[in-house]
């Protein structure tokens, strides 16, 4: 995704149906504890989020009152690419893009708009500091995820990678597709598996 016309898009647009929410930046484990000892309770994803952030990664948490709700990962460098995608797709750190993934919403916080509000602080943030695209990895068949990402900001499907791994065995190969937009890749998605979930 490139990061363009970031300054025309509008914060009104992305809030989560649901008051009291805050989103943090977190970048390494003294910040974790940190949000531990002022009350914020991050639950069973405490340990992914410090291994992740160890790794390299920096996490955009978003949490409502002080329960954890929503995290998205992203990385500007090689070693934290590992952490969110272990494909080994090409990420051109050099050139200003960054990788992003491994996201994930409590079940409870899903339908709020938690994770739209989580991408517009994030694209904020990354173009505040300098970065033109993001780059992540969607699988073909994962219909919910690739309608979403269909939304506003438009979005490019750059290449199409095929993974296999069998044992010790493994397989990529990584093909560059034009560029065309995520809306004309869900086009092609079957009706029945459109449906709102």
């Amino acid at each position: 995704m490139k990061f363009k016309d970031i300054d025309k898009e509008v914060e009104a647009d992305y809030l989560p149906k649901i008051e009291n929410h805050s989103y943090r930046i977190i970048t390494n484990n003294e910040e974790v504890d940190q949000m531990i000892a002022d009350g914020y309770d991050m639950g069973a994803y405490e340990l992914n989020l410090r291994v992740s952030v160890d790794g390299g990664a920096i996490a955009f948490c978003h949490f409502v009152g002080k329960e954890f709700a929503h995290f998205t990962f992203f990385a500007d460098n090689p070693r934290g690419k590992v952490i969110i995608d272990l494909l080994p797709f090409h990420v051109d750190f050099e050139h200003g893009q960054m990788i992003s993934g491994k996201s994930l919403t409590v079940p409870k916080y899903r339908n709020l708009r938690l994770r739209n509000y989580n991408g517009y602080v994030m694209r904020q943030y990354l173009w505040s500091k300098g970065f033109t695209g993001a780059v992540y990895s969607v699988r073909v068949n994962n219909y919910p995820a690739l309608i979403s990402h269909a939304k506003p900001p438009e979005k490019w499907v750059i290449s199409r990678c095929r993974y296999i791994k069998i044992l010790w065995y493994k397989y990529f190969k990584e093909r560059s597709m034009g560029p065309i937009t995520i809306n004309e890749l869900v086009d092609r998605i079957p009706e029945k598996y459109k449906k709102k979930r």
